[in-house]
């Protein structure tokens, strides 16, 4: 049974500096120092005397004490190995081999007898079974929170990279607008432009203090997974550190969710830029009624510069799937969700044989497919083949057209009635009307299907009519330039 080092400790201490021997020499004394120790202590004086019995000593070679040195280096080796040995007692130096029940904690031989008497033990192999089932489910929803983090933290990073992006493009987009018109409009430019930057600013500060905060929760939930495979791998360990150990696997933080309106609100710089900024000066420009948000914009579809029209791409723009992007269908909403109030617009279908054209609720799902019927929030009609059909549920379509001609679909929603309505503005018939009462924000849907584009079409100012952006453009060329695109 091993005993208190403390004594040994001080045979095998240098009566100079108080430490375990290094590199001891022996006088002629028989008494023992540190080399370096006996050196310096000389130096400080005229003749060379034993430290301790004041013997002098006339040796020039001072001989190493082999067997002082040998019996030291053992003692640090098993000091040492003490130190890093968590299972040996710290008040008896014995081996940990027994689990006292009572006390829930490893005791030794010595500590049974001493400070445990009449209280029960058990193996430590016994003891660590049910603890190592309860820190397997620890572990396994913490893994599971870890993949949850990771994947948020993941597409986060994808969002702020998007961000810089589109906060790029925008400003080259911007920049191409204003070059259409004159110097006349150049500070409406510089103002549209830091609104942008400091959106950007704002936007990117924020993705980066969430990413920041997720790689410090993410390193937290790691250390502790770490930490719960190493306590895992050994029963003693399990044992000793149980309540510990399922304290830290207990890491309450919610799940991080990803928030809406992450990215930059591109449709409200770019969206009718060109009409909000002539309308201050009170001439023509080409205005869209609908604005396609590109943030909600299937990865799969391309938008035009001036969010008007769209069509399908030949690849998938890597994108980040964001709350808002529909993800499930080639689809786009508008960029203004409406609570109130009566709004129309027409949409250019063309030649396109597969389309949907309507409004959606706000909730409706984006990341899972589902009919596009009024009890998923929807409100639409679409064209399919021959047929142009209008979804009354689930199971239930109403054909509305047979061969179709019709080359544009007018939606007209009426908020506070719970009316939308869908014509051909060409002969102003009334295809189809649906009754449903919103409970959330309406947005102008779109889908396509078709490699043709669908094209959201201009409004003129005054007279409310439909007229081509490049009609408009030509007109605004016209008077100001004496030029014509």
């Amino acid at each position: 049974m091993a005993t208190s080092l403390f004594p040994l400790e001080q045979d095998l201490s240098c009566p100079v500096c108080f430490e375990i021997f290094n590199d001891p020499v022996i006088l002629s004394c028989s008494h023992s120092f540190c080399r370096t120790c006996l050196q310096q202590s000389w130096e400080e004086k005229i003749e060379r005397e034993c430290p301790v019995c004041r013997c002098r000593s006339s040796e020039d070679h001072l001989p190493t004490n082999l067997a002082l040195r040998s019996a030291c280096e053992s003692f640090l080796q098993q000091k040492r190995e003490r130190e890093l040995d968590p299972l040996r007692c710290s008040l008896h130096s014995e081996r940990l081999h027994l689990f006292c029940e009572k006390d829930e904690k490893l005791v030794c031989a010595k500590c049974v007898s001493q400070e445990h008497q009449n209280h029960s033990f058990c193996s430590i192999t016994k003891a660590a079974i049910p603890r190592k089932g309860k820190l397997k489910t620890h572990l396994t929803r913490l893994e599971t929170k870890l993949t949850i983090f990771q994947k948020i933290k993941d597409i986060s990073e994808q969002e702020a990279a998007h961000i810089k992006s589109q906060a790029q493009n925008t400003e080259t987009q911007i920049q191409e607008e204003f070059e259409k018109l004159h110097q006349f409009l150049r500070e409406e430019e510089e103002a549209t432009i830091a609104a942008l930057k400091e959106e950007e600013e704002e936007k990117s500060q924020r993705m980066k203090k969430k990413i920041e905060e997720l790689d410090k929760q993410i390193m937290e939930i790691s250390s502790r997974v770490t930490e719960l495979n190493n306590i895992l791998k050994n029963d003693a360990l399990i044992v000793q550190d149980f309540k510990k150990a399922s304290e830290r696997a207990q890491y309450t933080v919610p799940d991080p969710q990803l928030e809406s309106g992450a990215l930059i609100d591109v449709a409200k710089h770019l969206g009718n830029l060109s009409h909000r900024v002539w309308k201050e000066m009170k001439y023509l420009c080409p205005y869209f009624p609908v604005v396609l948000d590109p943030n909600t914009a299937s990865p799969y579809l391309s938008i035009s510069a001036d969010f008007s029209s769209f069509s399908n791409s030949a690849e998938k723009y890597q994108l980040p799937d964001n709350p808002e992007r529909m993800s499930a269908y080639r689809s786009v909403l508008g960029s203004e969700g409406f609570s109130s109030g009566t709004h129309s617009w027409a949409v250019e279908v063309g030649n396109s044989e597969d389309w949907i054209v309507g409004v959606a609720e706000e909730s409706v799902s984006r990341k899972k497919t589902c009919g596009a019927v009024p009890e998923n929030g929807f409100c639409c009609i679409w064209r399919d083949g021959n047929n142009i059909r209008a979804g009354l549920s689930v199971s239930t379509s109403e054909t509305l057209m047979t061969k179709p001609t019709i080359k544009r679909i007018c939606v007209t929603l009426k908020c506070q009635e719970g009316l939308v309505t869908f014509s051909n503005p060409d002969n102003d018939t009334t295809l189809h009307t649906f009754a449903h009462k919103f409970t959330k924000k309406v947005y102008p849907y779109f889908n396509n299907g078709s490699m043709n584009s669908l094209k959201v079409l201009s409004q003129s100012n005054n007279d409310n009519k439909s007229l081509t952006q490049n009609t408009s453009y030509s007109f605004i060329s016209r008077y100001f330039f004496g030029t014509s695109t």
